[in-house]
């Protein structure tokens, strides 16, 4: 019988590649080294050493100016799909009277 292995896709490294990134506490592989960074602070918080922790906070820094990017862009499409709806509906009762 074989066991369903849960994998979590931001850290999942693919057959054939190596990991940028592993874990020195518990030899888990990375992706990516911003992950890594991010797992050793929240997973080790004990063990973690002065300079993971500034790297913790340094790419805690950039994920948050990252989504904060990513809500403004959202905020824009939402502007800009509700002002092409105005804009059609006005256009649409102009012509229908």
């Amino acid at each position: 019988m074989t066991t369903s292995r849960r994998v979590r896709p931001e850290t999942a490294v693919p057959d054939g590649e190596t990991p940028e990134a592993t874990c020195p506490y518990c030899e888990r592989p990375f992706r990516r080294e911003r992950f890594q960074a991010l797992h050793v602070v929240e997973a080790h918080p004990d063990r973690a050493a002065a300079r993971e922790r500034e790297a913790y906070e340094r790419v805690r820094d950039e994920e948050s100016d990252d989504l904060f990017i990513y809500h403004l862009k959202v905020l824009f499409a939402l502007g800009a799909l509700y002002a092409a709806f105005v804009i059609s509906s006005i256009v649409a009762f102009s012509i229908a009277g």
